[in-house]
């Protein structure tokens, strides 16, 4: 809407419950996977179960499918690369003696790097159109990237590493580099317009040895990150502005 048309760096935080309270982590570079949606709809013959010869199994062709799309993470990319192919829904359901005719599966992909994606989607459509030679069905293909990988901007993301590390505040307790991380996040839209920098607030409970992560219906932090996470905001604002 070009809101954003006159701004030079944005900063984002989000609470992991990584680390305690008064734990910040910072990583430059690709931080968080990119997503895209898919569904594939499979029309084949029906027909009864009796009788297969007279049908096109289109649930032969979804099973096929649904183990074949993972050779795409384990021999068509680079194993040092991030990359994830779930199918999360395989809408077979029927009578047990009749053949569908179709069916219709949903999948979630995941990949850390705009160049993995492309790769994902060119194989995934490969794929597909194999499928279709191999049992004589049609196939409809929806293949939708939404979220793009997050990108944080290295020389942005170590100002931030140099302001937090320089806060005389007892709140915030350790910045330290972390891992990228598997989910995706919205704020990979403004990184992609311009340079900035997403950071992490550790909210373990106190007491907790394995805390539940986030988005589980279990998930709870301490809540003393909340201050350390208004700090933190504060202490990047005054060191970008010049302030002390």
């Amino acid at each position: 809407s070009g809101l954003l048309s006159d701004v030079s760096n944005l900063f984002g935080i989000h609470l992991l419950p990584f680390a305690s309270a008064g734990t910040i982590g910072y990583h430059a570079g690709y931080t968080c996977t990119g997503r895209a949606y898919m569904k594939l709809v499979i029309h084949g013959t029906g027909g009864h179960g009796s009788s297969p010869h007279l049908a096109n199994d289109s649930i032969v062709a979804g099973a096929n499918f649904v183990t074949a799309v993972q050779t795409i993470i384990s021999r068509r990319i680079n194993p040092f690369d991030v990359a994830v192919i779930t199918i999360g829904s395989f809408d077979g359901k029927g009578t047990f003696n009749v053949i569908k005719d179709s069916v219709t599966l949903e999948g979630d992909i995941r990949y850390l790097t705009d160049s993995t994606k492309e790769k994902i989607e060119f194989e995934l459509k490969r794929l597909v159109r194999g499928i279709e030679e191999e049992f004589g069905v049609k196939c409809e293909l929806t293949y939708t990237p939404d979220y793009p990988p997050l990108y944080n901007d290295p020389q942005v993301t170590d100002k931030v590493r140099q302001w937090l590390e320089a806060a005389n505040d007892k709140d915030i307790k350790e910045v330290k580099e972390c891992p990228p991380i598997s989910p995706s996040d919205d704020f990979a839209y403004y990184a992609k317009m311009v340079p900035s920098s997403y950071f992490f607030i550790g909210c373990t409970p106190k007491g907790v040895e394995k805390p539940v992560y986030n988005h589980n219906p279990k998930f709870d932090i301490d809540e003393d990150a909340l201050l350390v996470a208004a700090k933190a905001v504060g202490q990047v604002v005054c060191g970008y502005y010049g302030l002390e």
